[in-house]
């Protein structure tokens, strides 16, 4: 996936990746390096679904991660300082990639602004009914 995202960026006479460097690099990032091979595992039994996973490395646009999006989208509940997805790696940055993943799986269609929103919101929204569950059953 590395190679990929940055043969995506190669200009193909001089051979020098031209571009931004967290565009061509995004796919360094270990966050979303867990999120691939974690839903890549998750859709072994699915080959329709992991086809179109694997679909996005093999993608003729310029961007198959698209970068440009990825550091536009945020929740309300990520501080100022948040730059977008990919430039951190912890476990909540690990589950919007899953997510963001896992519904590119279920499309196939590329990532775009709204689903890169969605996948956002439906990771927060995960994360909170498990908050609930958890302080549900710490009730009497």
């Amino acid at each position: 996936m590395i190679a990929a995202q940055a043969e995506h960026f190669r200009d193909p006479k001089s051979k020098k990746l031209k571009g931004k460097p967290d565009q061509i690099h995004k796919t360094k990032n270990i966050a979303l390096l867990a999120a691939w091979a974690f839903v890549a595992g998750a859709l072994q039994g699915n080959q329709q679904r992991l086809q179109r996973h694997y679909g996005l490395i093999t993608s003729k646009s310029k961007d198959p991660l698209r970068a440009d999006l990825l550091v536009k989208e945020r929740h309300t509940t990520d501080a100022d300082s948040y730059r977008g997805l990919g430039f951190r790696s912890d476990a909540k940055e690990r589950g919007r990639f899953t997510q963001l993943f896992w519904l590119q799986a279920e499309k196939g269609s590329g990532f775009t602004s709204a689903m890169i929103d969605s996948a956002i919101k439906g990771y927060e929204a995960k994360r909170a009914q498990l908050v609930y569950q958890e302080s549900n059953s710490m009730t009497p």
